[in-house]
């Protein structure tokens, strides 16, 4: 993987170029780089990863202030966008709105052509993102059927869209295929067979989101400062996953009652509170799986099983095989 670092010392306008990410979208070779700028006002370093029409692209910022960064792109590309951490909007006349992404918020969107002014409003921002470029999208869901229909018309005539009129929470599926992304094992033309099935998947995840948000009931989280509870005790949880709270205790330090706290986890995550731990532990097992160096029953005692039967029936259950067998590879 090719390395770059860039010093931007009066400009940081310029990571937002076109040129940094563009060119590669034309070639047919599967191509991987990493990025790290630095600027008074921020670090940033980002990874991208091009084949076939399509971009992968996962960059971690830390800002000394709040940034606002102009941007102009002609590139006619959508995009599935997960906001990892942070809150950044877009103040942009193409969409007539300000495209605002708060913590663990995802959507896909298209425009022909893009351009604004970027705000960041916290000191830390992680995003990922998969680019198709329109003809390669519309290739994809000519067979999908009505999930994308209305989208992809709009994408065909050139209307910038998106899918879903509101930002969507990232649930423990979402976010376990965006971890198989970034932590894919594998190298040559597997990690490319393996990338290609991920980002199909995150479209197909993302298309049912949105129509599950379409035709959800009523609401148990009806303000966002509820909305904003349920994402502290989120972070709370995976923050303490290895001594995790009890239930009544992580209301409490959350600032919102149990009834809420059970059932909003479930609207915004599509897991119960600890289902969702366990889910997580098991997507962090999985990715230590590559270090050799560490036993499968230490790597089972760190995701909370006391028994090594038990981690591998659990990781048989979510992964489809026993840890033995992935590490293998």
């Amino acid at each position: 993987m090719d390395n770059t670092k860039f010093i931007c010392s009066n400009n940081p306008d310029d990571l937002f170029l076109n040129s940094l990410v563009g060119a590669e979208f034309q070639s047919r070779e599967f191509i991987e780089k990493k990025f790290s700028f630095s600027a008074p006002a921020l670090e940033a370093n980002v990874r991208n990863t091009w084949f076939d029409g399509i971009r992968i692209g996962y960059s971690e910022w830390e800002f000394k202030k709040d940034q606002d960064f102009s941007w102009t792109g002609d590139l006619e590309l959508v995009t599935l966008y997960f906001n990892l951490r942070g809150k950044v909007s877009t103040d942009t006349s193409v969409y007539g709105y300000d495209f605002t992404f708060g913590n663990y918020q995802h959507n896909v969107s298209y425009a022909p052509r893009s351009g604004g002014l970027i705000k960041s409003h916290d000191g830390k921002l992680v995003n990922f993102m998969v680019q198709f470029q329109t003809t390669k999208f519309l290739e994809l869901i000519n067979d999908f059927g009505p999930a994308l229909q209305q989208f992809g018309e709009s994408v065909s005539k050139g209307i910038p869209c998106r899918l879903s009129p509101e930002n969507m929470y990232i649930n423990a599926a979402l976010l376990g295929v965006i971890n198989s992304i970034l932590h894919c094992p594998f190298e040559g033309g597997m990690r490319k067979i393996m990338l290609y099935a991920r980002c199909l998947e995150l479209l197909v995840l993302q298309t049912d989101a949105s129509q599950k948000l379409q035709h959800a009931g009523s609401t148990i989280l009806k303000t966002d400062h509820d909305k904003e509870c349920v994402l502290y005790a989120r972070e709370y949880l995976l923050e303490h996953m290895d001594n995790p709270p009890t239930l009544p205790e992580l209301a409490r330090l959350s600032g919102i009652n149990e009834f809420k706290l059970k059932n909003g986890f479930k609207q915004l995550f599509g897991n119960t509170v600890f289902g969702y731990l366990a889910d997580q532990r098991l997507e962090l097992a999985a990715n230590q799986m590559a270090d050799n160096s560490q036993s499968i029953s230490s790597i089972a005692l760190k995701a909370g099983y006391s028994s090594v039967q038990h981690f591998n029936k659990a990781f048989r259950k979510k992964f489809g095989a026993p840890p033995g067998k992935l590490r293998k590879y």
